[in-house]
């Protein structure tokens, strides 16, 4: 295996596995995608090496998110293939596409991941049936997402101590089966690994609820992954 310049954890070769191998839950879509150019392979394996210690100084958690290595480098394939764009990394130029951790602007709306729930079962974590996340917005308050983004998540991130039991994830008309979320901490955060890589592509809609095991709590729960976006989404005025 090949090792990011100042990281010391392994990552896969630069190759994609074979999209079957890669469990991913992305609603009813084709997943059609575009391989990223031997040059654009060696801007991605250095910029998620960079994503990575921007992540965590912890080298445990920097190996947690390097482990879906294959799966973000097929997300950006097929990122590139749906915004018909050159892959450009975390600082793409004009009309590339870029890669950043995914933020609570895109998701949610807002500037933090912070939500009040005040009754334990099922609440909406992101988004809901009646207004779910969706990618094919144009308002400032997501930052005009419309054509321009993806969104990418194999696991999920607690800032507190973990509330959520279960997860029932809904992309486009699809309803996956509820699970189980089992978080383990590793330095000051809590992670827990999905049964599948979920994919949210150009345009596309997705809600996630939560059954949660207390009342009136702060919880800090965010997906743990990648962001595919032109580079006019990323430095728009519209992101703070």
């Amino acid at each position: 295996m090949a090792y990011p310049k100042g990281v010391g954890v392994p990552i896969s070769p630069a190759v994609v596995r074979g999209p079957g191998s890669i469990s991913m839950w992305a609603g009813a879509v084709k997943l059609a995608f575009e391989s990223l150019t031997d040059d654009e392979i060696t801007v991605f394996q250095r910029d998620i090496a960079k994503l990575a210690r921007a992540f965590s100084q912890d080298r445990d958690l920097q190996t947690i998110f390097l482990e879906d290595y294959d799966f973000y480098l097929y997300c950006a394939s097929i990122a590139k293939k749906q915004l018909a764009a050159g892959f450009g990394g975390v600082t793409p130029g004009s009309g590339e596409i870029g890669m950043q951790l995914v933020r609570s602007k895109t998701i949610l709306g807002v500037a933090n991941w912070w939500q009040s729930i005040a009754s334990p079962g099922w609440n909406d974590i992101f988004g809901s049936s009646a207004s779910p996340v969706d990618l094919s917005v144009t308002t400032a308050a997501y930052g005009n997402p419309q054509n321009r983004v993806a969104v990418a998540f194999p696991k999920l991130i607690c800032r507190t101590t973990p509330k959520l039991l279960e997860a029932w994830i809904h992309i486009g008309p699809t309803d996956y089966q509820i699970f189980p979320l089992h978080f383990y901490g590793v330095g000051d955060l809590y992670i827990a690994n999905l049964p599948a890589g979920v994919y949210v592509g150009k345009n596309g809609r997705f809600y996630v609820r939560g059954n949660v095991e207390a009342r009136d709590v702060i919880i800090g729960d965010a997906p743990l992954g990648l962001t595919f976006a032109l580079q006019e989404y990323m430095v728009g005025s519209g992101q703070e």
